[in-house]
């Protein structure tokens, strides 16, 4: 895989994990809420995991480039 691929392609994964953590954030925030936290703290959660995953397969991909 080339480089310009590789990028093109974390991006795609990224705008598309990004596009379902905002079409889930309503069920999630709500969730969320019941529990107690308010929405903005919510919202920090679905972004710190939806962020996290993707460095997870970031590094996952990059590591088997090599």
């Amino acid at each position: 895989m080339g480089r310009k691929t590789t990028l093109m392609g974390f991006s795609l994964f990224g705008f598309v994990l990004g596009f379902l953590a905002w079409l889930l954030r309503a069920s999630v925030s709500n969730l969320v809420s019941s529990i107690g936290l308010n929405q903005d703290i919510a919202g920090a959660i679905l972004a710190g995991i939806a962020g996290g995953f993707l460095m997870l397969i970031a590094v996952l991909v990059w590591s088997a480039v090599d």
